[in-house]
């Protein structure tokens, strides 16, 4: 099969690696920065497009790969699913709830797979973690603790300074551990954050969400764009028999500095293993694309962290937890 990677920037370079791993051809590159395309477009021999449209509508592509802004995502989806194409959309899948069915309802209407990378679920240190909680070994889990942390991405001019398109740390990034949690622990009941809510573009950003599970866990996951370099990530599990946690800062994990089209770095956390997770979410993909199996991630719960990641900026906003 044959993909289009829509927004060449760190993310779209990567996927476009892992897509070319899983033995598929990357024959289309699309961003509005020619040069970007260019540059992505290079080692796979693929035509470029500064227009992400010629580059969906063509017809040798079978995947369309939409790594640009979230405010965009869901043009590109509509576009996708109308030329039938199947879909891999970074996370967050679309900067609200409203445009997430939109994309769903698309998707089904065309009969297209429409999968969403919230790739910590393939992290191995988030599946052991997970595989001791429902082994037992913690006993009843009561407290979940995360944090997840690094440099304020893109420049001073980059769309993730606009609160508007990306929503700060807690939409962008801490929806990673949201969806987390609830791929532990089940749904949400309420949900309390308090967040800096900048108003104007700063290179700063921190929040910390504490969530009520339905099964009466109490999660407090913290996010920062505040670190002067590097990435970390940290998770606590506490129950009735014992603790499990994790600290990339004691583990071989690295933050792996990508560069974006305009040239900044975002930092990309990597896992020293044989097959790298970002690998592992593309063959789980593929195998729903050619019926083998059922993804671990479905739009559903793509959809769902959105939600959960509007409640936490309307509870900091309005200083009030919020019932979901």
């Amino acid at each position: 099969m044959n993909v289009a990677i829509i927004g060449c920037g760190g993310m779209g370079r990567l996927h476009a690696e892992m897509a070319a791993n899983c033995g598929l051809r990357v024959v289309a590159c699309a961003d509005a920065v020619r040069k970007a395309a260019m540059s992505a477009a290079a080692p796979y021999r693929a035509k470029a497009f500064e227009n992400p449209m010629g580059a969906i509508k063509s017809k040798e592509v079978d995947i369309v790969v939409i790594t640009t802004p979230t405010p965009t995502h869901e043009k590109y989806v509509l576009a996708a699913a109308k030329a039938g194409k199947h879909i891999f959309c970074e996370k967050p899948f679309g900067r609200s709830s409203l445009e997430c069915k939109r994309s769903i309802a698309a998707a089904k209407k065309a009969d297209v797979k429409l999968f969403v990378g919230h790739v910590v679920r393939y992290f191995h240190e988030f599946e052991a973690i997970k595989a001791q909680i429902e082994s037992g070994a913690i006993g009843e889990a009561g407290w979940v603790k995360l944090y997840r942390g690094g440099i304020y991405p893109g420049n001073a001019k980059s769309w993730f300074r606009d609160y508007a398109q990306s929503g700060g740390v807690t939409f962008d990034c801490m929806i990673h551990d949201l969806d987390w949690v609830r791929y532990v622990f089940g749904e949400p009941k309420r949900i309390f954050c308090q967040a800096l809510l900048r108003k104007t573009p700063t290179q700063l950003d921190y929040s910390q969400v504490t969530m009520r599970m339905k099964n009466d866990v109490i999660a407090t996951i913290i996010g920062t764009w505040a670190h002067p370099s590097g990435f970390r990530v940290k998770v606590e599990a506490c129950g009735s028999k014992g603790m499990v946690q994790f600290d990339s800062s004691d583990a071989p994990v690295s933050g792996e500095a990508r560069k974006t089209a305009s040239g900044p770095t975002m930092i990309v956390p990597m896992s020293p293993v044989a097959v790298s997770p970002y690998q592992r979410e593309w063959e789980d993909f593929l195998g729903w694309v050619e019926g083998r199996s059922v993804p671990r991630v479905t739009a559903q719960d793509a959809l769902r962290a959105v939600q959960m990641a509007e409640a936490a900026l309307q509870s900091a906003e309005k200083r009030q937890p919020v019932k979901l």
